[in-house]
């Protein structure tokens, strides 16, 4: 099993290396250049890669790009690549994520006219514009759906009809926790007495583990499991599928994945946040210093149905729920105070 995730993940990265070639263009010097350092690699059909489109779509208007690709068990190479790129003064805009608040909160001061794009997290420095994502709006969404499909055996045969699901995550970080928070409620508003299981891997790229507890909250009774562990997710996807269950992805469109047993995904529209980040930057727009989020009201996080599975008369019940936290007649509780 292990070997076969492994191939998985080294065949998708390897698919989508591309991405990471800086433009060649003659005049590259004369771009607004971009680049993304990064604590993990692409292929995770997830977060990284969903930030890969951003790039893609920057670089097909004419931006110079470039994603560097480290392992995670390397966090002095993450360091590392910070400190080269901003040593450099080669790169207009420096794009970092998770794992690097803590290398940014060194490196960003030692380079005040070098601007930072820092998304997943905060930090409040004058040269660095903080992008976070409302993860509970887009798990509340995942959180109703998971108990309707729980619970209504015509619909969704799969299921038991008991009113049991799990969310399988990472590791237990309070952005973490924002997703579990958001799916707990968006369950209870649709099923009051409805168990929902937690259960922690780790880390964010044990796949086999993953796929070993998945397994586990199955045998306890969970009819849907939420993917909310990054590369390890693909575990979680492919153990809700041998055990004919339902799962329901997260970050990017895992539908395709297991098209029979995925029934959605909680998209985290970073390509999209680094994408307007880059045309902030270009246009004099962007406010350095200052926090934006992307909900459901600005399109920055959503739910992606698989047709195939979900009905058209559950879709209309999930829009309601949306239309209601959009409008601000419903509150989405949250992990950050």
């Amino acid at each position: 099993m292990m070997r076969i995730l492994s191939k998985l993940l080294a065949g998708v990265a390897g698919g989508l290396l591309s991405v990471s070639i800086m433009a060649g263009a003659a005049n590259a010097a004369d771009k607004l250049s971009a680049v993304y350092v990064m604590s993990d690699n692409l292929g995770d059909m997830g977060f990284n890669d969903n930030a890969a489109t951003g790039f893609a779509r920057a670089e097909a208007d004419g931006v110079r790009t470039r994603l560097l690709q480290a392992s995670p068990s390397d966090p002095q190479l993450w360091r590392q690549n910070l400190e080269a790129v901003s040593n450099s003064g080669e790169w207009n805009i420096i794009f970092t994520g998770p794992n690097m608040h803590d290398n940014l909160a060194a490196v960003a001061p030692q380079h005040p006219e070098q601007k930072y794009v820092f998304f997943d997290d905060q930090l409040d420095l004058p040269n660095v514009l903080s992008v976070k994502y409302a993860q509970n709006e887009g798990s509340y969404l995942a959180g109703a759906l998971a108990a309707i499909a729980a619970t209504d055996k015509a619909e969704f045969p799969l299921s038991s009809g008991e009113p049991k699901i799990a969310v399988v995550a990472g590791m237990d970080l309070p952005v973490i926790q924002d997703f579990i928070v958001g799916f707990k409620q968006g369950a209870k508003t649709v099923v009051p007495n409805i168990e929902v299981q937690v259960i922690f891997i780790g880390n964010f790229n044990d796949a086999q583990k993953a796929y070993d507890l998945t397994k586990t909250a199955i045998e306890n009774g969970a009819n849907v499991v939420y993917n909310v562990a990054g590369p390890a997710g693909l575990g979680i996807l492919k153990g809700a599928a041998d055990a004919k269950k339902y799962a329901i992805g997260v970050d990017s469109d895992q539908n395709g994945l297991h098209p029979d047993n995925v029934l959605a995904s909680m998209l985290k529209q970073i390509g999209n946040s680094i994408y307007d980040s880059i045309g902030q930057v270009r246009d004099g727009k962007a406010e350095f210093g200052k926090l934006k989020i992307y909900g459901l009201a600005n399109n920055g996080v959503g739910l992606v149905y698989n047709d195939a599975l979900v009905p058209a008369s559950v879709k209309a019940k999930i829009d309601e729920a949306k239309a209601k936290v959009v409008s601000g007649a419903l509150k989405v509780e949250t992990a950050f105070k």
